[in-house]
Parts: structure tokens; C-alpha cells; sequence
């Protein structure tokens, strides 16, 4: 089959052919239709969080199933799928509490090792969707409802993200909402989901104030913007979030993966809020623990939304299909997926979620929306 490879800590893409996997019992074989490029993919990889290479990446997976490993699963032959990537136990207190991405033997297909006890499934599972073909446990299978097109099915992941944020947010109806890295997949996807959480005004922080600008369009009435400045200093960003909601927003949704803008944000949340965050920032926070307990702030990080996030999100995105498939602006063959890698790292132009078909060609690829 052919995939697309990555063969070092850099980022380095190889496509060529690979042997096609085969299924065992309790797996399948998927034959992709579509596969989510995610930026932080490469962070992890330079972190050192992606422990085998060469590895095909790409957690975020839809298509049908080739076939299956046991005999009495044939009947899940020829259905659409999307994959959940999450890799746990399946029977610990996280796991049978929602908070499956706590659990010991945490990764997660295609993408990264996260528990201490990881390694064995995912040894077995590191390769993703970045190919023709891909083999995944049976029991990460959701079906996908028949209006769900592929390219929304292998997005369901970033909006199973939002959701979990939104859940550990906790907003009352006509709140206001921080959302930062408010231009990548995560930040337009919580956006795009306002509506299903009551929220009337959106605070969209970002890097780019161009950038913010194509976010703004989706619905100018509820969403303003800020542009985070390199001379920024937490008063000043505090200062124009507080511009637009002078009593502060009910919460942040931090989807930052570095920087300060996480610790600057703190003065734009009223008494009584919370950030949630899930960006990994390793940039230590600047915020004394006194204005946390003064102003009864609440900090809390989660790092995945979980199986029950992403069946709410099937659910949600099957209701309104053409209402979130705006959101997809890029799709791109295998052999383009380092010019994706490149554009998320140079940020050139707008790439809110990027999916790439295995079936396409670069000659054929229908790259940017217009």
C-alpha cells in the first residue's frame, strides 16, 4: 500500500510503498478514506512523545472496513467507520468513568504514548492514517450515520476535544467564552459548537489578526476578536478581552501550545471563572497562586475529549452536517502532506482542518476551499 512515512524526530515525510497490514483477532483493517493532519503530531514528535519511527501518523481516521480478524465480525465488512484513536485498558476507575485518556496504558493510534504502561498496545498500533490502509481494534469502530460524510467522520476527534472543554467549563446559558488558538482545528470547532452550549459571545485569541478575521466571518454577530502581539504584557491583553466583555468571561477554553498568551489570559476571566486548558503549553505559568484563590478562579487541563465526547459530537455534527463541513478548507493527497506540515508551521494562509484522501493525487487534490 501506499503511505506516508515519518522517519525522524524532525518531521521528515517519505511516501512509498509499505506491506498492507493484516487483521488479527479483535481488529480490522480500514480501508481510509480520510485522515486529519494535525500540527501537534510534529510537536510530540520533536518532544520525543512518538517513541517508534519510522511511523505513519494520523489519528484522525474514517473509511470502510477492508476486513476483519474474527468470523463472526464479517458483518462489519463494507460499513463506513470513523476510528476512535484513544488506546486505554478498558477496565480501570478511569476508564470506566469517562476519563479514559487518564488511564496507565493511555496513546493513542497514529499520534503518541501518554501512560507509563503504553507501550505494548500502541507497538502494535502506532501506524495511522496516512495511508491507503490502516489496522485498529474492532472496539474502535463507531459507525458513521449515512449523512456523515468521511471527511467530517475522520474530524470528529477535534470536536469530541470541544466538547470535553465545554463539559469542564460548566457555562450557563448566555456566556461569554475565551477561545485561544483560535484559528486552528480545536478553536474553530469549540466555535462552531457555541450555539449547542448556550454561548453568546465568543472572545477568538490568536497569533494572526488576519487570520482572526477569516474566524470572525463564520459569525460575525457572536464572535470578536484579539490579536495576540509579540510586545503583549498580561494587562494589555487583559485590557482588550475586558474592551469587549467589561466584566470578564464566564471561561477560557486555552488551546495555546506555547507561549504566554495562557498566563495572559487570566485577567480577562471574571471572579467565579474557569480556563480549561488542553494546548500542552510547557511555558510555566506566570499567574501567583493567591489571584487563583482570590478571585476563586478555576484552572483545569485535560489533554482529549473521550469515546462518550465523540459520540455526542457524531451526534451533533449528523444533525447539521453542512454547517461544520465549511470548517474543512484543505484536501490534500498523501504525498502533500509535508506542504500541509509546512503551511501549519509557517502559517502562509488559513488552514483550519486540513484532511488528506488517500484516493487523490496531488494532480487531483482539491487543496484550499475558496
Amino acid at each position: 500500500m501506499l503511505a506516508s512515512e515519518v522517519i525522524d524526530q524532525q518531521g521528515t515525510l517519505k511516501v512509498g510503498n509499505v506491506p498492507d497490514p493484516v487483521a488479527q483477532r479483535g481488529e480490522a483493517v480500514v480501508r481510509v478514506a480520510a485522515a486529519g493532519l494535525a500540527p501537534g503530531a510534529f510537536n510530540l514528535l520533536r518532544m520525543g512523545a512518538v517513541p517508534i519511527l519510522p511511523t505513519i501518523l494520523g489519528h484522525e481516521i474514517s473509511g470502510t472496513v477492508e476486513s476483519v480478524g474474527d468470523p463472526e465480525r464479517e458483518g462489519l465488512l463494507g460499513h463506513r467507520v470513523r476510528v476512535h484513536p484513544l488506546l486505554s485498558c478498558g477496565a480501570c476507575d478511569y476508564c470506566t468513568t469517562d476519563r479514559e485518556m487518564m488511564c496507565a496504558q493511555n496513546a493513542m493510534i497514529g499520534h503518541a504514548v501518554f501512560g507509563p504502561e503504553a507501550m505494548g498496545r500502541y507497538q502494535r498500533f502506532h501506524n495511522g492514517g496516512l495511508a491507503e490502509l490502516v489496522v485498529v481494534p474492532v472496539a474502535n469502530l463507531d459507525l458513521l450515520p449515512d449523512n456523515l460524510d468521511f471527511e467530517l467522520g475522520a474530524k470528529v476527534h477535534d470536536f469530541a476535544n470541544a466538547i470535553r472543554a465545554y463539559k469542564l467549563a460548566d457555562l450557563d446559558k448566555g456566556a461569554t467564552l475565551i477561545v485561544t488558538a483560535a484559528t486552528g482545528a480545536m478553536g474553530v470547532a469549540t466555535i462552531a459548537l457555541a450555539h449547542e452550549f448556550g454561548v453568546h459571545r465568543i472572545i477568538a485569541v490568536g497569533r494572526d489578526a488576519d487570520r482572526l478575521a477569516e474566524v470572525e466571518q463564520l459569525d460575525p454577530d457572536l464572535i470578536r476578536t484579539v490579536a495576540l502581539q509579540d510586545d503583549d504584557g498580561p494587562q494589555t491583553v487583559a485590557g482588550r478581552i475586558r474592551a469587549i466583555a467589561p466584566q470578564g468571561a464566564h471561561a477560557a477554553i486555552d488551546y495555546l501550545p506555547g507561549g504566554r498568551g495562557t498566563s495572559f489570559i487570566f485577567g480577562g476571566v471574571r471572579v467565579g471563572g474557569r480556563i480549561v486548558h488542553m494546548g500542552v503549553n510547557p511555558e510555566p505559568l506566570v499567574i501567583p497562586p493567591a489571584a487563583f484563590s482570590v478571585n476563586c478562579i478555576s484552572f483545569i487541563g485535560t489533554r482529549n475529549g473521550t469515546r462518550k465526547d465523540a459520540h455526542d459530537a457524531i451526534r451533533l455534527l449528523s444533525a447539521d452536517p453542512q454547517r461544520y463541513s465549511r470548517l474543512i478548507t484543505h484536501r490534500l493527497a498523501l504525498d502533500e502532506a509535508a506542504v500541509a506540515r509546512d503551511n501549519f508551521s509557517s502559517r502562509a494562509e488559513p488552514m483550519w482542518m486540513a484532511v488528506v484522501r488517500p484516493e487523490l493525487t496531488s494532480a487531483d487534490a482539491l487543496g484550499v476551499d475558496s
